[in-house]
């Protein structure tokens, strides 16, 4: 258990530092939004059907759980692009922040996976930390822009719970048909030009890195993990996304920024610092997870 639940947090990390960069591409980029999120879709899309059919899971399925996880997946990242364009990004990150909560009201309520007191008080210090970062920025004319972000929030959440609940789903599918679902939603808004040479190799590396590559080590990572846990971690992109952007660009993220970043990473570390401490394999052994079950009370299949 104890190697299991490293590999998971490895692999959640790596997402998030992948994930993290998008920034810093965005910066570099200079196209507009509806075909920023088409090329990186269809790049993305394009890198997971390879890895589906050249190094297909063991044993993977897709059907229609698969459909319906990639139904999900595409509507978390459709709501999350459109979102950015009808609020401002502190509105849609302090929402984010909330992600550890719907996770684990979702498990409980799906998968009987009940969140630890500390779980939850490092969930809650986290959203203390967001809402330093995005400042005072929530307004009622943002309404539409801020049910957006809750809805790719909550959608996002119900993809960690599927593909425990589901551990024999092929993410790499998955996740191909969700991002080619999303080319097709914002077809219609694109320019239909092609970007420049310089653009296009940047919209690659946004797709494949930021996008295919992130989304599916963070979802094989948290099979091995709480999902609370991982939602939990992958609040650290509060944290570094603006960092990177600070370090290449000297775009000063602001004090609030750096205190609220501070904090999060603080509510994080304290949480996880026990379970890291812990010598492998010194936790008991849980029940073997039966086929297509993740188990309930925290064990990861």
């Amino acid at each position: 258990m104890g190697e299991r639940r490293h590999y998971g947090l490895l692999l959640v990390a790596v997402a998030m530092l992948l994930w993290s960069t998008a920034g810093l591409f965005v910066r570099m980029i200079d196209v507009g939004v509806w075909d920023l999120i088409l090329w990186r879709s269809l790049f993305a899309g394009g890198a997971l059907l390879a890895v589906a059919f050249l190094w297909p899971q063991n044993g993977g399925t897709y059907g229609w759980t698969g459909f319906g996880a990639s139904i999900v997946a595409a509507i978390s990242m459709s709501a999350y692009a459109a979102s950015l364009t009808l609020t401002s990004v502190a509105n849609v990150l302090i929402i984010y922040a909330t992600l550890p909560f719907f996770t684990a009201a979702l498990a409980w309520a799906l998968m009987g996976e009940r969140s630890s007191r500390r779980m939850l008080m490092a969930s809650a210090l986290s959203l203390a930390g967001v809402a330093i970062v995005a400042g005072r920025s929530l307004q009622p004319s943002d309404m539409a822009g801020n049910g957006l972000a809750i809805l790719m929030t909550v959608t996002f959440a119900g993809l960690l719970i599927l593909s425990r609940r589901f551990p024999r789903t092929d993410l790499a599918l998955v996740n191909a048909v969700a991002a080619l679902l999303c080319v097709a939603a914002v077809l219609p808004f694109s320019s239909g030009a092609v970007p420049a040479g310089r653009d296009i190799l940047l919209l690659l590396g946004l797709g494949v890195l930021t996008t295919a590559l992130s989304f599916l080590l963070f979802l094989m990572g948290g099979r091995h993990i709480p999902s609370t846990e991982a939602a939990l971690i992958g609040l650290l992109d509060v944290l570094l996304g603006p960092l990177w952007v600070w370090l290449a660009f000297a775009e000063h993220p602001g004090q609030g920024a750096l205190v609220g970043g501070g904090i999060v990473l603080m509510a994080v570390t304290w949480y996880l610092l026990p379970g890291l401490g812990r010598r492998t394999g010194s936790a008991p052994p849980g029940p073997p997870c039966p086929d297509e079950r993740a188990p309930a009370g925290g064990s990861a299949c």
